[in-house]
């Protein structure tokens, strides 16, 4: 009997609540500072372990039509403020207060990283698919911008009306028929697009959308107009197939969105893509530029503007700094040294890409 007693003492208790509560989630983000000093093993864990970690959190959020983000945000929140409510009521003490505040933040760290985070640190988008960083050739990339102008012009769709369901549909069909093409590990859970409570705020921050790793949720901006839509449902879908880099993301919704069979959402991924290759051209070939725009069928200048108009409406310029500025440190901080300009990286990736797949013409 004494010996039983011994192993249910109060102080055992304590200590694995403790190791449960600071010990454990310390060891999870040293195993992830790791991962950031060794690519090879951000590789390994996004390869092998994440695709698990996505089935069970995106079979567990899938269920439910609103964001399990939205409620662990406005959970939070409601306990931070209620704790320290307590505090001045002395009715918690500081350091117990602290000790649950510091708790807290560990798990969520922890939590972010494990569940999705790593991803950030697993090698880029040349390493992975053995493709050198293209030279820099001014024709080269006219000619390409010319070819994505035209396919752009024969794509046109007028008016189109925005059928959530059948767009998820048609990039779900592209993603898993270029699966492996991609390398990506389809299904890798479940992917159920949903709006967020905070859609106002995103709208005058000008954000489309965002992935959240917590519980593996696509949360896409229902504002944005019809032909911007699936571009953006296939760049938030990159995400949670493990792929961090914005440009990765915009290169991957390019990718699938350009070679669907859906009509809107084939539009809407050349429609994007042009704009990025525009942008860029400008840069690389001002005296080129304006000749190259007068190119693009006048219908669809008239879509870009309307893009612009809407988001312009809308769009608060002090809250979008603070965001832009927000988001770059956050981007910086996880080893995307370009910050909030990796999003207009994408073209130096579909040269890659391009190159790549020629590549693989000739091989074949």
């Amino acid at each position: 009997m004494r010996q039983l007693s011994g192993l249910v003492r109060p102080g055992n208790g304590r200590f694995f609540f403790t190791l449960l509560k600071f010990i454990l989630p310390c060891v999870l983000i040293l195993f992830v500072f790791l991962c950031s000093r060794l690519p090879g093993m951000a590789e390994a864990y996004i390869g092998h372990c994440y695709p698990v970690i996505a089935a069970v959190l995106s079979s567990v959020s899938c269920r439910f039509p609103f964001s399990l983000f939205d409620v662990l945000i406005i959970v939070a929140a409601v306990v931070f403020i209620g704790s320290i409510v307590l505090m001045f009521m002395r009715k918690l003490s500081f350091i117990r207060w602290l000790k649950a505040v510091v708790a807290s933040i560990l798990w969520l760290v922890s939590w972010f990283y494990m569940s999705w985070g790593i991803a950030y640190f697993r090698p880029g988008f040349h390493e992975r698919f053995g493709v050198e960083q293209p030279v820099e050739d001014a024709a080269c990339f006219e000619a390409l911008v010319c070819r994505y102008i035209d396919s752009l012009n024969k794509s046109y769709v007028a008016e189109p009306d925005l059928d959530i369901d059948e767009i998820d549909s048609a990039v779900e069909t592209s993603y898993e028929k270029l699966s492996r093409q991609l390398r990506i590990p389809y299904p890798c859970g479940k992917r159920r697009p949903k709006s967020s409570v905070i859609e106002g705020l995103m709208t005058r921050a000008g954000v489309s959308g965002f992935f959240s790793p917590f519980f593996n949720e696509e949360h896409l901006n229902y504002f944005q107009l019809p032909v911007s839509y699936p571009f953006s449902s296939a760049h938030e879908k990159a995400h949670q197939f493990g792929i961090a880099s914005e440009s990765e993301c915009n290169l991957y919704a390019s990718i699938i969105c350009c070679s669907s069979e859906h009509p809107l959402t084939r539009y809407s991924g050349y429609l994007e893509t042009v704009w990025y290759l525009l942008k860029n051209l400008r840069k690389i070939a001002p005296d080129k530029y304006s000749e190259t725009v007068r190119k693009v069928d006048s219908r669809i200048i008239d879509d870009y503007r309307k893009i612009s108009e809407r988001w312009q409406e809308a769009l608060n310029p002090t809250l979008s700094s603070v965001q832009n500025k927000v988001y770059d440190s956050y981007l910086k901080t996880n080893r995307q040294q370009s910050g909030i300009l990796s999003y207009s990286e994408m073209t130096v990736l579909l040269v890659a890409w391009e190159t790549l797949q020629n590549s693989d013409n000739i091989n074949r």
